[in-house]
């Protein structure tokens, strides 16, 4: 009777290796929440057409900055699609929103039974 070849297991991981690898991870989403809320809220208040003269404004806007500011060398970023958002600002948020598709997206490794 033949036996059938299964792929090596991998080593169990210890409990403290598990905590550090879910720390890491709720770290890493609590960072992009708070940047998706920064970018949501600069999108906004450029939207509807909020300066940097209200507190507000100023403090979100120089936040989110350096996020948008390598976009504004391309050519073209400036130009304003709604109120004072620019395509540079539209495009962060596009990449915002699709980085959790791609997450989605992506195969996931095969893993041996434990």
């Amino acid at each position: 009777m033949a036996r059938s070849i299964e792929p090596p297991r991998a080593p169990r991981r210890t409990a403290v290796q598990e905590l550090k690898s879910q720390l890491a991870l709720e770290l890493a989403l609590h960072a992009y929440a708070v940047l998706g809320a920064t970018v949501i809220l600069r999108c906004l208040l450029l939207s509807l057409g909020i300066d940097d003269r209200l507190w507000v404004g100023g403090l979100a806007l120089r936040l989110s900055d350096p996020l948008v500011l390598p976009l504004t060398l391309l050519p073209g970023s400036n130009h304003e699609l709604v109120g004072r958002l620019t395509l540079a600002d539209a495009t962060v948020l596009a990449v915002l929103a699709l980085v959790p598709i791609a997450m989605i997206a992506r195969p996931r490794s095969v893993r041996g039974t434990l």
